[in-house]
């Protein structure tokens, strides 16, 4: 039952991951820094400042939450190619592997909840409408989808 059961697990998790928006996918690197964007979003002096310091301050963060997902990771398929199989071992990694996940999702959720912070609703909706233009025009001159993500969480 328990092997059915973490079986069930293991896939729900494998479908529901790619399904997440990340925050650095919507915006991702130093956008505050590219002149159109900047003067689109009449952004002062002392909001970049801030979007520098929370980028830096986030980015810190992700290298170390990112550390911990492949962590945890590894210690979940080292568990699973034992044999035998200690089904409760793997439940209780595969809980800290989604620990780690939910932990760098919600840094992901804390950048953008700043950056609306900083920018106000107008200008954000001004943002993301910036982001999804751009999106459509790199696809229709087929270059790849940028991406802040180097994971497939």
């Amino acid at each position: 039952m328990l092997k059915k059961n973490l079986t069930a697990i293991l896939l729900a998790g494998a479908m529901v991951a790619p399904m997440v928006v990340h925050a650095q996918d919507i915006l991702p690197g130093k956008w505050w820094r590219m002149p159109r964007l900047e003067k689109q979003l009449d952004l002062t002096q002392n909001e970049k400042d801030n979007l520098d310091d929370l980028f830096v301050d986030s980015r810190r963060k992700l290298i170390d939450l990112r550390s911990a997902v492949q962590k945890e990771r590894f210690e979940l398929e080292n568990l699973l190619e034992k044999d035998p199989l200690d089904e409760t071992a793997v439940a209780r990694q595969f809980k800290k592997l989604e620990k780690a996940r939910s932990d760098l999702t919600s840094e992901r959720f804390r950048f953008a909840l700043n950056v609306r912070k900083i920018l106000g609703l107008e200008r954000y909706e001004r943002l993301k409408n910036a982001f999804k233009q751009m999106r459509k025009r790199n696809r229709r001159a087929g270059r790849p989808r940028p991406s802040g993500r180097q994971d497939a969480q």
